[in-house]
């Protein structure tokens, strides 16, 4: 008698094909391992997803309209995602990306017998209230269908100790797993570029503050031999359009600043490969995927606010410059130190080799392996 593999279903707003951000890529690195494997049945289903609806040896299944975030927000799609899962009948979900979807597959998890795995894409998921937006009614139904999909998923996964200490403070549980995230390693040869540069990469969201950057090209305009390179694309949303052409307008006023726009996985990793220095200035991240891209390339990273578990100053992979004064000093103070910059760069080589290989993807994969108890598997 054979055996059917198990079906897993990837439940995520968006798809990587449709939009790439960090926890995409993630679920994009972690298919890919998955799919090496051979083990299971993989559906993928998202409102935002590629044309294709067979992609690499998986399905997609599109959910809802397609389009941007209904006003009420992912509860919208509730109907549409609980048809989808008990046509699939799933044997376990792996749901990322904190939101309402996360508590209608718990729901539907509970009343079918299949495993959930819940993962942490981002310090907001596991801090209520810390991410406010004006419509308060899409926020509290989201916040209220993630706080029930947490509580009742299966299995749980934080990307930092501090996520985990959050996660019992807020919702009372441990998580059964700490997995940092992941990426394959580089194929681009390191060479510095020049003038140096010191690169900037993020979609436009307030909560990336670009104008911090904007601030810091402008305080270091003297100094000589230096590019500021912004990558990322422009904000999308509601009311977004007048501080898009405020941004414009600001990087076109600066000599020593070029912004390049949108660009491919493959584009920033090759721009990250002849980088100086990676600059973040976000209010608050999960593990920044583009953290370790830099590391990997051993390009140090500066961060304004964001430091995981102390990462920067316990690995001595970076500088942790807490304010913008902090963050213009020790930009310049790297351009100036050269036996400073390169110890950053060894140490940032060495660390994410170490902790952020694919061997990551192997722990993901025996976490959600767990979730499947024995009475899930079909024969």
């Amino acid at each position: 008698m054979s055996v059917a593999r198990p079906r897993l279903a990837v439940v995520t707003p968006v798809h990587w094909k449709a939009f790439m951000g960090g926890a995409q890529y993630q679920i994009k690195c972690l298919l890919h391992f998955l799919r090496t494997l051979e083990r299971y049945d993989i559906h993928y289903l998202a409102r935002r997803v590629p044309a294709d609806h067979e992609l690499d040896g998986y399905s997609i299944h599109r959910i809802g309209d397609g389009r941007a975030l209904p006003r009420i927000g992912y509860v919208a799609d509730a109907p549409d995602l609980y048809r989808a899962l008990r046509t699939i009948r799933p044997d376990v979900i792996y749901q990322r990306i904190g939101c309402a979807y996360t508590g209608i597959a718990a729901h539907f998890a509970r009343r079918s017998g299949c495993g959930l795995v819940w993962h942490a894409a981002n310090d907001t998921d596991v801090q209520p209230g810390l991410k406010v937006e004006r419509n308060f009614v899409r926020q509290r139904l989201e916040r209220t269908l993630l706080s029930h999909g947490i509580r009742h998923a299966d299995r749980t996964i934080t990307q930092t100790e501090q996520q985990a200490r959050l996660l019992l403070e807020n919702f009372g549980r441990r998580p059964d797993a700490v997995i940092a995230n992941f990426h394959p390693l580089p194929d681009e040869m390191r060479a510095l570029d020049e003038p140096l540069r010191i690169v900037w990469i993020a979609n436009f969201k307030r909560a990336k503050q670009p104008e911090a950057f904007l601030r810091l090209a402008n305080s270091l305009r003297g100094l000589e031999g230096v590019q500021f390179v912004m990558i990322g694309a422009p904000a999308s949303g509601e009311g977004e359009a007048q501080w898009n052409d405020a941004l414009r307008q600001q990087i076109a006023s600066l000599p020593n600043l070029t912004h390049l726009g949108q660009l491919s996985q493959a584009e920033v990793n090759s721009q990250l490969a002849g980088a100086y220095a990676f600059v973040n200035t976000s209010v608050y991240e999960g593990f920044p995927n583009t953290f370790i891209q830099a590391w990997l390339r051993e390009v140090p990273v500066v961060s304004l606010t964001v430091n995981p578990d102390d990462i920067l100053d316990r690995a001595a992979v970076g500088i942790h410059a807490r304010t913008e004064q902090g963050l213009t000093d020790a930009v310049r103070r790297l351009v100036e130190d050269r036996t400073l910059h390169d110890q950053l760069a060894r140490n940032a080589g060495e660390h994410a080799r170490e902790f952020h290989s694919m061997k990551n993807a192997q722990r993901l994969a025996q976490v959600i392996d767990s979730a499947l108890a024995p009475r899930r598997v079909r024969p």
